[in-house]
């Protein structure tokens, strides 16, 4: 029997590959994308949906994001969902509740405020920013390869930023000046970006880290619905566009020949999938699972293998409407003590969420855990539940007696029902616990710019790389430039759907 074939088959449903599916079929390529058994962005548990992640979209502001969703025709619906943050976020500590508003007379007020001896330092930093911005705005809106691998494609990314205000690496910038080591300024612009990016915090360079910091200053916006809204709406133009969704179905391994891949077999049948381009949207770990061990051999000498640095926990908190308090931001950043490392419940990033019908709101609530301390001490996620909301207290007022429904997807245990006083367990417990907490990954050979870290061609020919761990020091926005950079890639190797790409009707669109 004659195996069915496609332009691309795309390997995941998480946003980077979501995007790329989404822009090919747009272009007129026959795509197929697999779930590849990967979570949802939500999960049930006593009949109701509950996240499994915080969740703000923070690439509101970027021309690539923007670009992407004008040629999918998504721009008037986001805007229709999207509500943007004022204040974009607080930050909260022993002696000061700081909020990041938009407002440029009230942010100088909450500078004069909290921070008045240090407000030229900070003003001086925000020029900095500003005009950073704008000369990676001018580089992000070019048609360029992240990273760039052959001749043409770095001599074209060199010149685009032979002149600004940082130097290769994304560093050169002096973002602080002489501004203290313990001013709580710093932490202002390091807590957001903590939890922003998908790299390391450790390693971010100063590019990134004001890219991270303006991005939930100016950018930061909630959306109807969350992350499932958003991988929903791209599922729905994929097929729109004629692409073909199987979320249940998983590639088994990549099909090679002679140095390329030519496909993929499928993980129940067996069926052998033909394809043009084989898109991975997962880790390169488990990229690894699915083509013979020395295929990458030359990707892992040349960038080397990002390792786990991070854990992401998340705990769901449900209180009454009430119990928040007066002026808390939909975004909080609560630093116990900033004395010590910003990691467990020492740094708490909150997303407050809108109430719901029967007045209760949720607060979920994310840290980040150590590779070594979730992976050496066997017991530490049992009592993580209480040691977040010993945090928490310490930020919502009475917390205790307000406290209704507690859950993590993360820790293993039930869901405790306090208002009733009883535990419900889940009814598919296996998409639950440790293995399911999102990983922060450290990566040894930063890529340029000090933002990529691995490209999107790899050892074999015709397998891509779209995923967070492309352009990882940037977040959301580059999860979309990752996208981008895949699809344009694609798009170059038919020359017919490349001119139809750069016609005039797609110019007027965009």
């Amino acid at each position: 029997m004659k195996r069915r074939h496609y332009d691309a088959v795309i390997l995941g449903t998480q946003l980077e590959p979501l995007v790329a599916a989404a822009l090919l079929a747009k272009r007129g390529f026959r795509v197929l994308v697999l779930g590849q058994g990967e979570l949802d962005a939500s999960y049930e548990i006593a009949g109701r949906q509950w996240p499994r992640s915080p969740h703000t979209f923070l690439a509101a502001h970027s021309p690539v994001a923007r670009r992407v969703f004008a040629e999918l025709a998504m721009g008037q619906v986001f805007r229709r969902r999207a509500t943007a943050m004022d204040p974009s976020f607080q930050l909260v500590m022993p002696g000061l509740r700081f909020d990041a508003t938009t407002d440029d007379e009230a942010m100088r007020r909450e500078l004069g405020r909290e921070m008045a001896e240090v407000l030229r330092v900070v003003d001086d930093f925000h020029d900095l920013a500003l005009r950073t911005q704008v000369d990676l705005d001018r580089i992000l809106v070019r048609d360029l390869a992240w990273p760039p691998e052959t001749f043409f494609e770095r001599r074209d990314f060199a010149r685009a930023t032979a002149h600004q205000s940082f130097d290769r690496k994304g560093g050169g910038l002096h973002l602080f000046g002489e501004l203290p080591q313990s001013h709580p300024f710093r932490l202002v612009v390091r807590a957001p970006g903590m939890f922003a990016s998908h790299a390391d915090p450790t390693q971010l360079s100063e590019l990134a880290q004001l890219r991270l910091y303006l991005a939930w200053w100016r950018g930061a916006a909630k959306i109807e619905g969350g992350e499932a809204w958003v991988r929903e709406a791209l599922t729905e133009k994929i097929q729109t566009y004629g692409g073909e969704i199987r979320p249940g179905a998983k590639a088994a391994r990549v099909i090679t020949k002679r140095g390329s891949a030519t496909g993929v077999e499928l993980a129940t049948s067996g069926e052998a999938v033909g394809a043009n381009f084989v898109i991975h949207g997962g880790s390169l770990e488990s990229l690894t699972r699915l083509v013979p061990g020395a295929s990458l051999r030359q990707l892992f000498e040349r960038y080397g293998e990002p390792s786990v640095r991070y854990y992401r926990y998340t705990l769901n908190v449900e209180v009454p409407a009430e119990a928040v308090p007066v002026g808390m931001a939909s975004d909080v950043f609560a630093v116990r003590d900033p004395r010590r490392p910003l990691v467990g419940p020492n740094l708490l990033r909150i997303d407050v969420r809108p109430p719901d019908e029967s007045e209760r709101r949720v607060l979920s609530i994310e840290v980040l855990l150590e590779r070594r301390a979730v992976e050496e001490q066997s017991n530490l996620l049992d009592g993580m539940r209480e040691r977040v909301l010993g945090s928490l207290a310490e930020v919502v007022p009475f917390l205790g007696r307000h406290v209704l429904t507690v859950d993590s997807p993360h820790d293993g245990r039930e869901l405790q029902d306090l208002a009733e006083r009883k535990q419900i367990a889940p009814e598919r417990p296996w998409l639950r616990g440790m293995r399911t907490m999102p990983r922060v990954h450290g990566f040894p050979v930063p890529g340029p710019l000090g933002l990529s870290a691995y490209p999107a061609r790899t050892s074999l020919k015709r397998l891509l790389f779209c995923s967070a761990q492309a352009v990882p020091a940037l977040g959301q926005e580059g999860s979309f430039l990752a996208a981008a950079s895949v699809a344009r890639l694609v798009t170059k190797s038919d020359r017919r759907k490349e001119r139809m790409r750069r016609g005039l009707w797609t110019k007027a669109e965009l």
